[in-house]
């Protein structure tokens, strides 16, 4: 086993917010977890680090705990727009559809890396550079933040947080897990996890003990 610095925070939206899949397009699908890629997202916030700036991707190994999560669906009325970013045209017509959205959903998000990295992300988050939200950008979230503490790896027969592959009694989502420059634009690599509902996912795994009974899943 290893010792290694890990650090804890707990993330709630306090009203709705979505995570959108980026291949839906007839309906707005939401997966259940924040993304990998969002998660860095808002660490990057924290840090005020410009927009594609991709250098927390190579910081920290992420584990995410689903606390709780509910989704919904709405019907919609959406704007299509085309534009560069700092000019939108209306070249499409509205229309409606089907969005699905999460209601006050909360998650636990474990970080592990070394102590230089995981102490500035720690100080980061208690004093953000920018808002942080996770999802649209005007879905904040509240953010209880615990204090860094050596983990260790260790091998369980059982766990609750999302783990990588298939597993029975799961929500099995393929989310979106790292960018990767692609010439002058950006590609997403992905990863199909489990993400379990009520009960622990049962199986050997190598985990990250943070200790009072959180074993999770990093990567």
């Amino acid at each position: 086993m290893s010792s290694m610095l890990g650090l804890k925070f707990r993330v709630d939206c306090p009203y709705f917010t979505t995570f959108r899949e980026p291949t839906s397009t007839s309906l707005i699908l939401s997966y259940v977890i924040p993304p990998y890629t969002t998660i860095r997202g808002m660490i990057s916030n924290a840090l005020g680090l410009p927009r594609d700036d991709l250098r927390v991707q190579d910081w920290f190994k992420i584990g995410i705990k689903p606390l709780e999560f509910e989704k919904y669906r709405e019907m919609a009325k959406i704007l299509k727009l085309k534009g560069t970013g700092k000019k939108y045209e209306r070249t499409f017509p509205s229309s409606p559809m089907f969005r699905e959205f999460l209601v006050e959903p909360s998650y636990e998000i474990f970080l592990v890396g070394n102590e230089k990295k995981i102490k500035g992300v720690h100080s980061a988050l208690l004093n953000p550079k920018r808002p942080l939200y996770l999802g649209g950008s005007d879905d904040l979230v509240d953010i209880e933040i615990f204090e860094p503490v050596e983990v260790e790896e260790m091998e369980v027969e059982e766990i609750r947080s999302v783990v990588e592959g298939v597993y029975e009694s799961c929500i099995v989502e393929k989310v979106p897990y790292k960018f990767v420059k692609v010439g002058r634009t950006f590609g997403v690599d992905y990863k199909v996890v489990s993400i379990p509902i009520k009960n622990p996912i049962k199986g050997v795994f190598k985990s990250i003990s943070f200790g009072e009974g959180d074993n999770i899943w990093v990567n």
